[in-house]
């Protein structure tokens, strides 16, 4: 069973910074290797996984009576079933009771994915995720996508292991435990996981797959234990017309574009084409609906060197170079040093902060410019190319992964400077179907916490957004900000808006969005990423294998009529994706549906859980997950409003904000242009 042991804490004696954690780490891994009778190499590799107090690891059931183990599992309910989740899951897949993968402990991570990565170079796998939301009484099953290179003094057959578990009807998945010491970890998003694919070449390796095999170990576990549970699915109860901003009123820049070339190679006549004959370059934007839109060029200037101030009449792009794999394009040179390393954006900016160091020069402009501001003042992007890939470019749509990348990278920036000149307030945004009776002058808050180096309390920022309501355009009247390392701004926020700082809590909870009627000091809030849980399969189905042998007959008679029937049908009498192919229930099923135009909401009672479809609806070759919000409102008084949610102005307004097909070429970005400009005021 899962095993918490006390972290040591710190004393005058024991090193400062990040080598306290290291220190820390040793003593508990020699702590652990003692318990377990580990030594030598298996006491070096021994991995474990942390709380805020506790180091956990598994290991042998203690002789404890009944009353005892459920007194030492109520401590920390959450970790316990957390962890023992993933041990079932590793033992799952266990040929013996030998075969664990665990003698040297619990590590932090087990990892689904085919069998045969166990002995390659690179790994590509998910690593499965369960969190425990005791607040809520929610498990949620996610994963993150994780690429991890094999040190060349490790050995294939102990650095991991891999073995088979079952999915369901006959086929297998690979579960695999790592010992952590033996790899470095990449960065995984420059090889994403596909979200979904209908394409039965492709759907066992997709997002969708293995959160739906996560999901349905969770619930034979919980079965055979005999704990009561019930399975969340979304199901729709209303849908919103027209809830997508449109992306051709945004389609231009009003402020000529500047671009700074940083790096050391020419931005020459061909490095500038892509920009200055973007409609040639880019042939076009796909937004809902399968439309396509062009993006006229843009005003473009070149800057003779990096300047030292920024004018707010002009735009900048920022060409930062192809940056490191892990840290991105920021630089930091500490004191007086020349020499430039790479560094997180955070270690730069408290650097910066303190006087302490110069960074990249595009890093230089976002914290003088927007970070160290009480203001958004200048509208400035950063692309991580070199003028020598702009100059690659060659017009049309482009044929090879890094070109397509690379043009994607280029409508992201324009379509992203276009909305912080919205913040700026020189253009308006248009909402074709404005509701009637919305708030005429709201207050759009978002907060972040920022993990800082060593010891140091997290930095915490905070921006308000002042917008109206005008007809059918949102305008931006005023922008405020904390500047960095001011925490008296936050003081100041927090005192005027009570509701940012949890009660008993010391600091601002990270990833807020707050919509505040002006008028009336009614607030809606919204809810996403780990808290809200995930699309997954169309509770008609018991499991995904299931869901998919359901349609062996379907897939073999049209190999008979001489298609390849590789891809699983899209038909509604399916409908193994809840909403992406029809958002309503064979019972209920309409026709003239508009899938990816329509917007499925359901009404939660005391919230609105809101799905966003992909835009003119699911490719069967391959699409990205898209997700869910949770709409949350509070009255006059600041009570959570119990019911009756989806007559509320404020409510209908935000549901008409969506932004699919706009921030992201081609897909859908999941977000309201309302949270899109409180963020952007917090940090480009």
């Amino acid at each position: 069973m899962p095993i918490a042991i006390p972290l040591p804490k710190s004393t005058e004696e024991t090193p400062k910074g990040i080598s306290f954690f290291r220190q820390r780490a040793k003593v508990v891994r020699a702590q652990i290797a003692k318990e377990l009778g580990l030594e030598g190499d298996a006491a070096l590799k021994l991995s474990f996984t942390m709380s805020s107090k506790d180091a956990w690891y598994l290991g042998p059931r203690p002789k404890l009576d009944v009353q005892s183990m459920l007194d030492a599992v109520a401590g920390s309910p959450s970790k316990f079933i957390e962890l023992m989740l993933l041990k079932e899951l590793i033992e799952s897949s266990a040929l013996d009771a030998e075969d664990t993968f665990v003698g040297g402990g619990f590590g932090p991570g087990v990892y689904l994915g085919s069998a045969n990565q166990a002995s390659k170079k690179h790994l590509q796998m998910a690593q499965a995720e369960y969190s425990v939301n005791a607040k809520h009484g929610l498990l949620l099953c996610d994963l993150t996508a994780k690429r991890f290179a094999r040190k060349v003094t490790a050995t294939p057959e102990s650095a991991a292991a891999t073995r088979l578990a079952s999915a369901g009807e006959g086929f297998l998945v690979g579960v695999t435990r790592i010992v952590p010491d033996e790899f470095y970890e990449q960065d995984g998003r420059k090889s994403p996981m596909e979200g979904l694919s209908l394409d039965t070449d492709k759907i066992r390796r997709t997002r969708f797959y293995y959160l739906n095999l996560l999901t349905e170990f969770a619930i034979r576990l919980f079965t055979k234990a005999d704990v009561p549970f019930a399975r969340e699915t979304f199901a729709a109860t209303h849908c919103v017309d027209d809830a997508y901003i449109p992306l051709e009123p945004l389609a231009n820049l009003h402020q000529p574009l500047v671009v700074v070339n940083t790096t050391l190679q020419p931005l020459d006549h061909d490095a500038l084409a892509p920009l200055a004959r973007f409609p040639e370059y880019l042939p076009g934007y796909h937004v809902a609906g399968g439309k396509k839109l062009h993006f006229p060029a843009p005003d473009i200037r070149t800057a003779p060197s990096v300047p030292e101030t920024l004018e707010p009449a002009l735009s900048y792009l920022f060409l930062n170079g192809e940056g490191d794999e892990d840290l991105g394009s920021v630089r930091l040179a500490k004191g007086a040093s020349e020499e430039f390393k790479p560094a997180k954006t955070s270690a730069a900016y408290t650097a910066l902060a303190k006087g302490e160091g110069r960074a990249d020069p595009y890093t230089q402009a976002k914290y003088h410019h927007l970070l160290a501001r009480n203001t958004f003042a200048t509208a400035t992007q950063g692309l991580d190319y070199s003028p020598k890939a702009l100059a690659a470019l060659r017009p049309g749509k482009a044929d090879d992964q890094d070109a397509r990348q690379l043009q994607e990278a280029l409508k992201r920036c324009l379509v992203e400077l276009s909305l912080k000149e919205v913040l700026l307030g020189r253009k308006p945004v248009t909402v074709p179907a404005m509701p009637a009776g919305v708030p005429a002058n709201l207050t759009l808050l978002a907060t972040r916490r920022t993990r800082l180096p060593g010891r140091a309390d997290p930095e915490q920022t905070i921006a308000a957004v002042d917008v109206r309501v005008d007809g059918d355009t949102i305008s931006v009247t005023r922008v405020r900000r904390t500047p960095w390392g001011s925490r008296e701004a936050v003081l100041d926020f927090v005192f005027a808006y009570e509701f940012l700082q949890e009660q008993g809590k010391d600091a601002v909870r990270d990833g807020q969005f707050w919509a505040v009627d002006q008028a009336t000091g009614e607030k809606l809030t919204v809810w996403a990423g780990a808290f809200v849980p995930k699309i997954i399969l169309n509770d008609a189905y018991d499991g995904i294998e299931h869901a998919i042998a359901a349609q062996d007959a379907y897939l073999a008679k049209r190999r008979e009529e001489g298609s390849k029937g590789r891809f699983l049908s899209k038909g509604r009498e399916y409908n193994l994706l809840p909403y992406y192919i029809s958002m309503f229930k064979p019972e209920h099923a309409e026709r003239g549906e508009r899938v990816g135009l329509r917007m499925p909401v359901q009404d939660c009672g005391t919230f609105a859980r809101v799905f966003v479809p992909p835009e003119g609806g699911i490719s069967g070759a391959g699409d990205s997950l898209s997700g869910m919000r949770d709409v949350m409102h509070y009255g006059v008084g600041g009570a959570l409003t119990m019911a009756g949610l989806m007559d509320l102005p404020l409510v209908q307004l935000y549901l008409h904000t969506m932004t699919n097909g706009v921030l992201v070429g081609g897909d859908n970005s999941k977000m309201s242009l309302l949270e899109k400009l409180a963020r952007l005021a917090l940090e480009n």
